[in-house]
């Protein structure tokens, strides 16, 4: 197990360092070529500059929002398996359930948060709950779409070997949904990302949303840069810790 997982890990990162190392190639040439000034795009050195300066600030409210994203993302993936569980197996639960959820994704997030903010205050309750309602979609989308997709031949299989509804959901149905499942919550690790985000946008107070804002009004582009590259990092790697896990989970339930 620890093999692969050095393995898959050291594949993973070397790709993606491949990948950063040509994002920053194309900016660097973009502003030579391009003369493009400091204040509206800065230089790669200029940004590596204020990750430095600025990393005491970076770290702390980097911190924040990573605690705001795991909490969502936890609450997500189990209040998401939770909620498609009964939409698989009923008929009236899911066309009960479909409508309610295309609506809500339908409403934007940013409208949400003043609501929220009137229920539940200002502070890391807000952001979790904004970030959970735009990332619990793709859980359920994807666990009903893995549990209603199953071969029949297995379920029928189970029930002539005498597997009880709870036995044959344990050891057949959701290690048939497992990729569905997990690509749901790959899906779903980056819009934590998003929605935790946009709740920093709008309680403010705390986090790299928070920071990217006041870089912002303050005209500090190179902080700006800075807490986007933030950001993306941040989503990045929680995006291959998952990824990890995906690989890790469907090498031992093939």
């Amino acid at each position: 197990m620890s093999r692969i997982v050095r393995r898959i890990g050291g594949l993973t990162a070397v790709w993606y360092v491949l990948a950063i190392a040509l994002v920053v190639a194309v900016w660097q040439g973009f502003v030579l070529l391009g003369r493009t000034p400091d204040y509206l795009l800065p230089t790669p050195a200029q940004v590596a500059e204020a990750l430095s300066t600025y990393r005491e600030p970076l770290l702390r409210e980097g911190w924040v929002t990573l605690r705001g994203i795991l909490l969502a993302f936890g609450v997500s993936a189990v209040l998401g398996v939770a909620i498609a569980v009964p939409m698989a197996f009923s008929r009236v639960v899911e066309r009960l359930g479909y409508p309610l959820l295309v609506m809500s994704q339908a409403v934007p997030k940013v409208a949400l948060g003043p609501l929220f903010i009137v229920w539940f205050g200002f502070g890391l309750t807000t952001n979790v709950l904004i970030a959970v309602s735009v990332a619990i979609f793709p859980i359920i989308v994807n666990t009903v779409l893995g549990l209603t997709s199953i071969d029949p031949d297995l379920v029928r299989l189970g029930r002539s070997m005498g597997a009880s509804r709870r036995r044959l959901f344990r050891l057949v149905r959701m290690p048939s949904a497992l990729p569905s499942v997990l690509a749901g919550l790959k899906v779903a690790v980056t819009f934590a990302v998003i929605g935790v985000v946009v709740g920093e946008f709008i309680v403010g107070g705390a986090g790299l949303g928070y920071l990217t804002i006041s870089a912002s009004g303050n005209q500090n582009v190179p902080l700006l840069f800075a807490c986007v590259i933030s950001l993306a990092v941040l989503g990045a790697l929680l995006f291959a810790a998952v990824d990890l896990l995906e690989r890790i989970a469907l090498r031992r339930h093939p």
